[in-house]
């Protein structure tokens, strides 16, 4: 007869052996279900695309509900591509500007300079105002052709022309519905932005891109030159646009837009030192003038007549902690040629070394220089200057000429 002691070593041994049987079982299941899970998501949808296996019935139903990529292609868009975009985007207001002066039988394939010239603009609105910078067409004595798109031209008229921006408005009569430019917020414009110029060749329409960076917003530029002037534009975006090949001045007066096609800005240049300096006058002053235009139908500014040096917190050390305003100057030193004769500022008493600090209660500053500021007002109205002369503040009122 069993001893107690026997009998629950039995009953242990059973246990165990119940135990490696069910984990035997449960293994292979395991195993098995991963074998078919693998035979099916990766064996069967590779066999199928074997030529001789995949035709039988069995692997088609296999793979039925499988979808087998079996070919990776890199694609790449290129920056020249996404260029191309303006062509539909921007570049459909951009227009070629032929200016003529006497009379030519064949006027557009005289290639005298002289009577002729070649640049871009700009459709601001669809019944036909045409903006452009100055020095892309002749300005006295002139007819116009503007050219729309190919084989397709109007005579147009000169309006108006801005001598604060240099920008010049021309007119085609009769037309609607032209494409019109889409400008960008002033406040969007970033330094470090991808941009393009935009012009017309002047050879069969074709258009001209220049790619680039808006690389600064120079706050010191005038169109003045090196030294501003209160009645020229100071405060321009440069960009790094490669300008050095035959017909690039040809952009000239065309427009500058970001990658999502809006309109940054018209494209100016200057001649320094013998070489041509390109920039872009920001969508802020173009928007300004052509509002007062389509107000008004002229262009009017009040003129100060001073030059001056910006002030900012490099030069704070020379001119006595100031570190904002308009420094009125002349390298020569000499009164008169910082102060203009005859002008609004010398008959106000205006001298050399005064600093402009505000103008009608708005500080003068780099991003409110004097010139944008004194812009703002129409030939007749009174300003009033507050200056710091021989260390002491006072409110100076000017008539504007």
């Amino acid at each position: 007869m069993e001893s107690k002691g026997e009998k629950n070593r039995i009953k242990k041994n059973w246990v165990r052996k119940i135990v490696r049987i069910v984990f035997f079982v449960m293994t292979i299941f395991i195993l098995s279900g991963a074998s078919l899970i693998i035979i099916d998501r990766y064996l069967f949808p590779y066999l199928a695309t074997v030529k001789w296996i995949g035709k039988y019935d069995f692997f088609k139903k296999a793979t039925e509900n499988v979808v087998i990529v079996n070919k990776t292609e890199q694609v790449t868009v290129s920056e020249d591509q996404t260029i191309s975009r303006y062509s539909n985007e921007s570049a459909s207001s951009v227009v070629e500007i032929l200016s003529l002066r006497g009379e030519s039988k064949n006027p557009g394939k005289t290639k005298d300079t002289s009577l002729a010239k070649y640049g871009s603009g700009l459709v601001i609105t669809a019944d036909g105002l045409i903006l452009t910078y100055k020095d892309a067409v002749f300005e006295n004595q002139a007819k116009y052709r503007v050219f729309v798109q190919t084989n397709k031209s109007f005579d147009a008229r000169l309006v108006a022309v801005d001598n604060f921006t240099n920008l010049a408005l021309l007119k085609i009569d009769g037309v609607e519905n032209l494409p019109v430019a889409s400008f960008i917020a002033s406040e969007d414009i970033k330094t470090g932005m991808k941009a393009v110029a935009i012009g017309r060749s002047g050879n069969n329409f074709q258009l001209i891109y220049k790619s680039g960076l808006v690389s600064q917003y120079d706050s010191d530029f005038s169109l003045a030159g090196a030294l501003p002037l209160s009645e020229k534009l100071q405060g321009v975006y440069v960009a790094d646009f490669e300008m050095n090949e035959e017909g690039d001045e040809r952009v000239v007066g065309g427009a500058v837009a970001n990658y999502g096609g809006n309109v940054i800005g018209i494209m100016g240049v200057r001649n320094v030192s013998d070489r041509k300096q390109y920039f872009i006058i920001p969508s802020d002053c173009i928007l300004e003038l052509v509002n007062q235009y389509i107000s008004i139908g002229s262009v009017k500014r009040g003129s100060l007549g001073a030059y001056y040096l910006p002030l900012s917190s490099e030069s704070a050390a020379l001119f006595g902690n100031l570190d904002r305003g308009a420094f009125v100057y002349s390298p020569s030193g000499q009164q008169g040629l910082a102060v203009i004769a005859g002008s609004s500022a010398e008959k106000a008493g205006l001298k050399i070394f005064d600093v402009i600090v505000s103008v009608n209660g708005e500080e003068v500053n780099s991003e409110n220089n004097l010139a944008r500021l004194v812009s703002k007002y129409k030939p007749g109205e009174e300003i009033k200057l507050k200056i710091i002369r021989d260390s002491k503040e006072v409110i100076i009122p000017v008539v504007l000429e």
